[in-house]
């Protein structure tokens, strides 16, 4: 019984030191398995992130896009539209790279598209020297068709070459975007906001006021694109009413009228059930000129508040009755 006993005993501590062996072999395993799939998934992230297709003196090529933190920013706003882009629409463009040894002996770190830190022993890295064309659209299309590689003496050459070539370099202005728009689309709205902020040499903004019209800035770039969303705005007044109150304004506050502070002050009392457009246009033909020299002359600490005090004065003087208030000549 007692040798049966520690037979037995003997074969238990070897099953479990079996069991033991097992469970640390199976462990090992899967941390090597785990960790192999961990580095693939890194590789795989990379290279998600930093391939690119370009043609490099007639050779296709798969290259390492390559950006500083002293290059361009991409606007946060925007980059939610680069979807609806319609690729047959984009004008061609040269991407211009340059070579890596020189940022490399500078010290400057260099990212691919993700962020993430580009090794000096990485092959096929080529840096983007960003223009107004190409900051954005190396991210966006599928292949770089028309590259040029330079090999520049240092960064400071590299740094020179893109503040010169962007000199003048610049997006569509906000009265650009809405012309843009309204040929795009088709849209009337937006057609005769922005002919009256030409005619009158305004800024868009203050034109939109005059029409008592408000859009989104996403909405105006996503017209630019050709898409015109369900529910585009419409306007407030017509071109003839924004002639009208536009002209009175002009009379009263002279260059002021060009400027968001009258409109939108005038607006504001619009809006309120307490008077019209017609009620407004008299009121802007007797307010006297003493006053609105105050108002011109910022003796007011918030411009828009002061129009509005002395807007609501003689408007409500009209209200009740008052014929004896005259302008002053």
């Amino acid at each position: 019984m007692v040798e049966e006993k520690v037979i037995a005993t003997g074969v238990a501590k070897k099953e479990v030191a079996n069991a033991t062996a097992e469970n640390v072999n199976a462990a090992e395993d899967a941390a090597s398995i785990n960790q192999n799939q961990n580095i693939m998934t890194d590789e795989k992230e990379k290279v998600a992130h930093t391939a690119r297709i370009a043609i490099i003196n007639g050779e296709e090529i798969t290259i390492v896009v390559a950006h500083t933190k002293y290059g361009m920013e991409l606007p946060k706003d925007k980059k939610n539209l680069c979807g609806s882009i319609d690729h047959n629409k984009m004008l061609s463009c040269i991407y211009h790279l340059a070579t890596p040894e020189i940022f490399w002996e500078a010290g400057i770190e260099l990212l691919d598209e993700g962020n993430s830190p580009i090794g000096k022993d990485t092959e096929n890295v080529f840096v983007l020297c960003p223009t107004a064309d190409t900051y954005w659209r190396v991210a966006v299309d599928d292949k770089l068709n028309r590259v040029e590689v330079h090999t520049f003496k240092s960064v400071a050459e590299y740094a020179q070459t893109i503040g010169c070539t962007n000199l003048y370099s610049r997006g569509l202005s906000n009265t650009e975007k809405m012309g843009v728009a309204a040929l795009a689309t088709g849209d009337e709205a937006t057609m005769a906001v922005f002919n009256f902020a030409k005619k009158y040499e305004m800024p868009i903004t203050t034109a939109q006021l005059y029409f008592d019209f408000k859009m989104k800035p996403t909405m105006l770039l996503t017209m630019t694109m050709g898409e015109k969303p369900e529910n585009t705005p419409t306007l407030g007044r017509t071109t003839e009413e924004a002639e009208k109150l536009f002209g009175a304004t002009e009379l009263t506050f002279k260059k002021n009228a060009l400027k968001r502070y009258a409109i939108r002050a005038m607006n504001v009392l619009l809006h309120t059930d307490n008077y019209n457009l017609d009620l407004m246009l008299q009121a802007l033909e007797v307010i006297p000129s003493n006053e609105v020299a105050l108002v011109e002359m910022a003796a007011c600490e918030d411009r828009e508040s002061c129009i509005s005090s002395v807007l609501t004065k003689w408007l409500e003087a009209l209200k009740n009755g008052d014929s004896q208030q005259k302008k002053a000549a």
